[in-house]
Formats: structure tokens, sequence, C-alpha cells
């Protein structure tokens, strides 16, 4: 039996990593105690996450050199009573830069927090022979501390690092730690939380085009070598990339804007079954909780108000992964929902001409009395949708076409 302990682990996608690379008796156990927990132990081997990672070591009987230099285990192996402890977060963290083809060598690092896991990002930038590097904190503990108010003086960084809990899931909406529009010099943001998918922090490089990275690749990375480690094995590395990609594409959303009849609901429904996600359809929920078409409620309200319906509906779902999420045509004119969305989730924008749109019969569209409306509601939204898209789908060509083309750019999309 093997597994992985710490505390609140739901949102840990570990164990299906372990089972995809064939550990199908991979458990979690959420513990009070290392201490009691150890007394009691029935795992061959297990991984340790936050926050015992540095409150082990001290009950390891044989440590590697990495766990040594950063005081930090999160993999353990049982062998004749005795537990041997390893630092595989390092190597995860190496590959990680691999994979992504980042240098590191000669830059200004910044790594936002000074726990046990920032130790290591430290040891690993230290041996791939970085020029300087800052951790900003709360409390500072050593020589390369400073405190997050601070930071305007580490503006010519080229690297930031997030080791930090703060944006990660059930917080999604942690304010940022600070404003990254001044860094003249930032090529890269690294954050380690892997859920969500995109935080604020790396949704905010994003948009001021800087490279961002989340640690899904690192964690499958550290498992890869945690496997390695409890069963002797080596694990190919197209094995593990594999593992890698397939997840990715599972748990990322699929989120399709653009105008009313371009096609959301179709393709949503179609894709579907063909990648194995679950539909979520605003306007539909929408009418679950008002009790009525929308249209309806057109009638008696505003359009303020049904925004406000919207809104709510993009809360419940914007966590959770595996979707595929058809929504409404202005659900973009409140930017918060895009943001949301896009933390977990690829935004792909079904650009269908809004002269060909015109041409239909368009009925039951609060926001459409007559044709020429839609023309309207493009010239206001048309703007809106390029700037939330990841992904940009023409609609000029049969279905088929475009289930090709929507799955062939979103394979190229999380292969980037």
């Amino acid at each position: 039996m093997y597994g992985l302990i710490g505390k609140n682990l739901s949102h840990s996608f570990s164990k299906d990593i372990h089972q995809s690379f064939g550990n199908k008796d991979y458990e979690f156990k959420n513990i009070d105690s290392i201490e009691s927990f150890l007394k009691t132990n029935t795992f061959n081997g297990f991984n340790v996450t936050i926050p015992y990672k540095s409150e082990i070591v001290k009950f390891i009987n044989e440590i590697d050199p990495i766990s040594l230099q950063t005081n930090s285990v999160n993999t353990v192996v049982v062998r004749d009573n005795k537990l041997y402890g390893y630092n595989t977060d390092y190597y995860g963290f190496i590959e990680t830069l691999k994979y992504h083809n980042i240098s590191v060598e000669n830059k200004d690092v910044i790594i936002l927090g000074n726990g046990s896991v920032s130790n290591t990002v430290v040891l690993a930038l230290k041996n791939l022979n970085v020029n300087n590097i800052v951790r900003l904190c709360r409390n500072a503990k050593s020589n390369i501390d400073d405190y997050f108010y601070n930071y305007e003086k580490y503006l010519a960084y080229q690297i930031i690092i997030n080791t930090t809990p703060v944006g990660m899931y059930p917080n999604n909406e942690d304010n940022l730690l600070f404003d990254l529009s001044g860094f003249s010099k930032l090529e890269l943001a690294f954050d380690l939380i892997y859920n969500p998918l995109r935080t604020k922090f790396l949704l905010a490089a994003e948009k001021l085009n800087i490279k961002a990275i989340n640690g899904l690749y690192m964690l499958v990375m550290q498992a890869k070598k945690a496997h390695e480690l409890f069963f002797n094995c080596d694990i190919p590395l197209n094995v593990s990339n594999k593992v890698y990609k397939k997840l990715a594409k599972r748990l990322f959303n699929i989120v399709f804007v653009g105008l009313p009849l371009s096609g959301k609901s179709k393709y949503s429904k179609l894709l579907e079954s063909m990648l194995n996600k679950k539909l979520y359809d605003t306007d539909v929920e929408i009418e679950k909780v008002i009790n009525m078409s929308i249209y309806d409620f057109f009638q008696i309200h505003s359009e303020a108000e049904f925004r406000m319906f919207e809104t709510e509906i993009v809360k419940l779902v914007y966590k959770k992964h595996n979707h595929i999420i058809s929504t409404g045509g202005g659900t973009v004119k409140v930017w918060q929902n895009i943001e949301q969305l896009k933390q977990n989730g690829v935004v792909i924008y079904l650009n269908k001409d809004p002269l060909k749109i015109a041409e239909k019969k368009i009925r039951g569209r609060p926001l459409i009395k007559k044709n020429e409306d839609i023309l309207m509601l493009a010239e206001e939204r048309i703007p809106m949708y390029k700037k939330a898209c990841d992904i940009l789908i023409d609609i000029n060509r049969d279905t088929v076409y475009h289930i090709n083309e929507i799955k062939e750019k979103i394979d190229a999309y999380l292969n980037r």
C-alpha cells in the first residue's frame, strides 16, 4: 500500500498520477500528527505534503543529500523497518525547467515564500548557477529573505517563482501579493500551484505577455521519481510526458464564447462525448435558478439583474475541472466572469460572421428584437471576445472541419 499524507488533500491530483504509472494501491490519508501516523503506518511508501515536509525529517532513518540540504522530505520508502527519505520535488522542479526550455543561468530570481518548498527551489537554482536570489515573505528567516512590501527593490529581476499557497484552491480569489506591471525585465512567472491551473498570478503575467507555467508538470515528475523509488524501476521520459499531457487535457475546461447563434451550444454538445467532458451551459443553469426562460426574465427584469445571476452561475463552475462550458453571448460583459473561467479553462472564441447570423430567423433572444440588432451586439462584443480568448476559430466551413480544428488547436495550446 502506498499513499499521500498531509492535510486538506481533496484538491490533489496525485492519486490519478500514481495510478497512471501503474500503482493502483495509492490512497490519500489526512493526518493530524506525523508521530501518530508513523506508529500505525501500514504504507510501504508514501509522499508527504503540506504541512509536514520539514517535520518528518526528524523521523527519517536514512536521508538523501538533497533532503538533508533542504530540510524537506516529500517521499518516504519503508525498507526493513527503516524510513528512507527523499526530496523528489527537486527533480520535479529541474525537469519542469527542462521541459519548458527555460535557462536560469545568470538570471536574477524572486521566490515568493520561505517555507520548506522554497528551500528546494533555492538549492536547485543555486545548482543551476543563477545570479541572485531573493525570497520575499512575511517573516524573514535568512540573509536571502526580504519582505513582500519591499518588492519594488527587485523590479529588474527576470524570474518570479511562487512557492506560497496564495491563490490555491479553494482560495482562488486571494489577492496578488503585489502588482507585476513594474517588472520591466520579467521573463518568467512560475507558480508551483497546479489547482487552479492558472492562478491570478499566472493570469496577471500572461496579460503582460510574460511566459507563465504552473506546477502540474512538476507534480507529475516528482511523482515519477517517487514511483521509481517505491518500486526500484525506471519510467521512460516519454511515458511520464504522456501522463502529463493526458492529465492536463482532462483537467482543463473548454470555455466557448461568441455571439448568439455562433455555435457555442452545438459544438459543446458535439465535443462533450468526444472529449469525455461534462457539459455546463450557463444559460440552461440560469433558467433552472430563475425558474423561467431567459426571454421571459427579460420581459420583467433588466439586463443588469440578469448579469448578476449569470455571474453567480459562473462562480459555481469555474473552480471545477473537465467541463465544457457554453457561455451566454454577453458573459464577457462582466470581465470577472472571464478572469474566473480562465483559471481552469481554455477560452475559445467561435467567430462567426454576424452578417451570416443576421440572415437567420432569430427567435427567443431578448436582446435581439430585429435581425440588425446582432450587428450592434457584434460591434460591442467582438473586441471583448478577442480579448478573452486563448483560441480563435473562424466559423466558415462545415461542422466536421471545425470539430477537428478545435481539437487540434486545444492540443497545440496545451502543448505550447
